[in-house]
């Protein structure tokens, strides 16, 4: 069961179910109760907990093809990951990643058959397959595969504010137009952010398999430009991050949120930037290694600005 776990990236999923917990019911629903003024929502509690399913099992279909694509590579460099453990065959790894594949496709079209949006559904499919070809080829394309990672990070976020919008679309209400708008705003806020982490992150981790990569021709940013090169972009990356970041810190201070602006500076863009200055001093695996798991933190911290932002704006009991 562990290794089975290990081989979905079992850590890496309850961070994507975390995301689209807190995104909804304390972003989105509060929208609906205070400014909507309805106890209406895009989903029902179980038809959530049946999107959250379905975007799991694709983003562990993912995790799983690419592993079978990775066999040989990490029976040499990666011993400790499930596949080369030996007790998943590749016959029984492809049944897997067909069954969580097809379960999330058909959960994807069950919902939107019951928001009445039938074609939502094409969109899980959609993700299946750029994850397969992701795996099968664009990881081998320098820094398109880790743009395509990148983009579905974000998307998850997308595909919940796509059922948002067929919601405000059945049902109208006065002032609809101002809280889907309000919304795309987070969402864009927590979609580009996930982007923006998950490329800085998965070129850092090119940086640290890029032996591995050379001897099996994967072709990534480090491999095909150098290190310098992949540096570089990493680090332009974690800038734009950076930069992104303070325009929306500028607006809470400029509104008085100076909970808001100190909790973004402290535990998000100050370790940014001490994992941008470990980059530039970075020369081993271990180094590497240890600036991808800095940038997770920073990936866990951003998310739970979500819970902080909420906390932080509740009703002060006198």
């Amino acid at each position: 069961m562990l290794l089975f776990l290990r081989l979905i990236r079992a850590v890496n999923l309850s961070v994507i179910a975390l995301s689209l917990s807190l995104f909804y019911y304390l972003i989105l629903v509060p929208a609906h109760k205070h400014k909507l003024f309805t106890t209406l929502l895009p989903f029902t509690n179980t038809e959530f907990v049946l999107f959250i399913i379905a975007v799991l099992c694709i983003a562990a279909a993912g995790n799983i093809i690419n592993d079978y694509f990775d066999f040989e590579l990490d029976k040499d460099y990666k011993s400790e990951r499930a596949l080369p453990q030996g007790l998943f065959s590749l016959d029984v790894v492809m049944y897997l990643h067909a069954t969580l594949a097809l379960t999330g496709i058909g959960l994807g079209f069950y919902l939107g058959y019951s928001v009445s949006n039938i074609n939502i559904g094409y969109y899980f499919i959609i993700a299946t397959l750029l994850l397969y070809v992701y795996s099968a080829y664009l990881k081998r394309v320098p820094l398109v595969g880790n743009i395509v990672i990148a983009l579905l990070s974000g998307f998850v976020f997308v595909l919940l504010l796509l059922f948002e919008a067929n919601f405000l679309r059945i049902i109208t209400f006065e002032g609809g137009q101002y809280v889907l708008d309000m919304l795309l705003w987070q969402g864009k806020f927590y979609g580009g952010f996930a982007v923006l982490t998950t490329l800085a992150r998965e070129i850092v981790k090119d940086l640290e398999d890029r032996e591995g990569d050379a001897v099996y021709k994967i072709n990534t940013l480090a491999v095909q430009f150098g290190e310098g090169v992949a540096k570089g972009v990493a680090g332009l990356v974690m800038l734009l991050t950076v930069a992104g970041l303070s325009f929306f810190m500028y607006s809470f201070w400029q509104a008085g949120a100076l909970r808001e602006f100190y909790y973004l500076l402290a535990l998000v863009v100050l370790p940014l930037l001490v994992a941008l200055v470990l980059l530039f001093g970075a020369n081993s695996t271990t180094s590497y290694n240890r600036i991808s798991w800095l940038l997770k933190f920073i990936m866990l911290t951003g998310i739970l600005s979500m819970a902080a932002f909420y906390w932080f704006n509740l009703p002060q009991q006198s």
